[in-house]
């Protein structure tokens, strides 16, 4: 092929992504336009109750307090509202929450799609030039017509928050030199703050693996998770109880939560009509977590320990098989694990969760490019997402259908790394 057709094929590569892209953004502006963002509204409502020394985990809104605390999908009748994101999550939204609501949503939207976009940026940076970097792009421009991606934005999510840091913290952490050890490590503890969970995965890896990104990371939880106590020195303790409350509503499933009272509520909020704060786009999801099986097979409720312990039992078993391989097996390993272990939570894991598989779908590319039959099987669920997008199904077993591609291809990928994955050569500029 000739240089000029060379370059006419990649400009017409690039026009076709942007508008991919720019179409894609466009849905979501159209979403958001009759959307009142339900999940990011139980984020700002609790920042704000945070910032003024309340607590944002168990308040209620009654007629007569400030507007700007009402969040219509409270129930007067549980002990907890719909708050569920840790302190730490809460203070990064504190910018969002300080803008009127509407205003918001809109800027959330934009920092969602600029978070999507670094992570490619930040894979595309570590690709080989040519076919792996543009194959990343165009991976996550799919990716954002599926319903997981739509569910994500419609609601207002942060997974693309730690997908982006997850990422940055892999790209780091890949043969790492000296300099990076230390913002490698201060990452993984504003991860760890963020979702608790990922100290089952990052902190093993760093003892073993990273030891200089140890006082990194103790710096980064520390800072992370202290700087909400300047705001609400009860923040952490509140939190704790309301997941305690939020486990056991959850496990004993809808059937057993008790209807709200009739409760009224001002005709506008922040400018906004209470009808279209309160409303979402119809986006087909169904619940992957174990305990919503259980709830399925059993009437008996399930208690949190037996699962979390299996959880613990098999990252340990994989840990033990996968402690010889090389840096990139591992952090494949842990990708496909960060994407996984919200299956074992005592909390609905929704499509909106599956934004978390990017990270291994872009290190597969990285890593092993065409070649990786991984992510060719991956790949299958983009198309299974957009037609459930379109054909907005009913039947569960439609709407799961991404998902356990994605479970499924997931847990293959750390199997592969704990058993066939080679060993990886040592970069020669790690120096820690």
């Amino acid at each position: 092929m000739s240089r000029v057709a060379q370059k006419s094929l990649v400009i017409a590569a690039g026009v076709a992504l942007a508008l991919l892209l720019l179409q894609s953004f466009a849905l979501d502006c159209l979403n958001l336009a009759g959307s009142g963002s339900i999940d990011l509204r139980n984020r700002v409502t609790g920042a704000r109750l945070m910032l003024e020394d309340m607590d944002p985990y168990h308040y209620k809104w009654r007629e007569g307090d400030p507007p700007e605390y009402c969040d219509p999908y409270n129930n007067l009748a549980l002990p907890i509202n719909k708050c569920t994101v840790t302190p730490t999550l809460l203070l990064a939204t504190m910018p969002v929450a300080a803008l009127k609501y509407r205003r918001g949503q809109e800027v959330w939207l934009v920092v969602q799609w600029l978070l999507l976009l670094g992570t490619a940026a930040v894979w595309m940076r570590v690709a080989p030039a040519g076919m792996p970097r543009w194959m990343i792009a165009f991976v996550v421009a799919g990716f954002t017509f599926t319903v997981a991606w739509r569910h994500h934005a419609d609601r207002g999510q942060a997974y693309v928050v730690m997908l982006f840091l997850f990422s940055c913290w892999v790209v780091m952490s890949r043969g790492e030199i000296r300099r990076w050890g230390f913002w490698a490590g201060v990452i993984a503890g504003v991860l760890i703050a963020l979702r608790p969970p990922f100290v089952l995965l990052l902190a093993p890896f760093i003892v073993m693996k990273r030891r200089g990104q140890i006082v990194g990371a103790l710096t980064g939880l520390v800072i992370s998770a202290g700087l909400p106590l300047v705001f609400h020195d009860a923040c952490w303790s509140e939190y704790r109880e309301a997941m305690q409350t939020w486990s056991e509503v959850y496990r004993e499933g809808p059937s057993a939560t008790p209807r709200p009272p009739v409760q009224s509520y001002p005709a506008l909020i922040e400018g906004m009509p209470i009808d279209l704060l309160a409303r979402f786009n119809s986006i087909p999801f169904a619940d992957t977590s174990l305990f919503a099986l259980f709830r399925n097979w059993t009437p008996v409720l399930i208690p949190v320990w037996p699962v979390l312990f299996t959880l613990i039992v098999l990252f340990a078993a994989w840990c033990c098989f996968a402690r010889s391989k090389g840096d990139d097996t591992l952090l494949i390993g842990l990708s496909a694990w960060a994407f996984l272990t919200d299956i074992f939570l005592p909390a609905y894991r929704n499509s909106y969760n599956d934004v978390m598989i990017l990270g291994l779908a872009a290190f597969l590319v990285v890593r092993h490019g065409v070649k990786s039959k991984l992510l060719w099987l991956l790949l299958v669920a983009w198309p299974a997402g957009w037609f459930v997008m379109e054909m907005l199904p009913r039947k569960k077993w439609l709407i799961n259908m991404p998902t356990t591609i994605m479970i499924a291809v997931a847990a293959a990928a750390v199997v592969w790394s704990a058993t066939k994955g080679k060993e990886a050569e040592r970069c020669s500029a790690r120096t820690d």
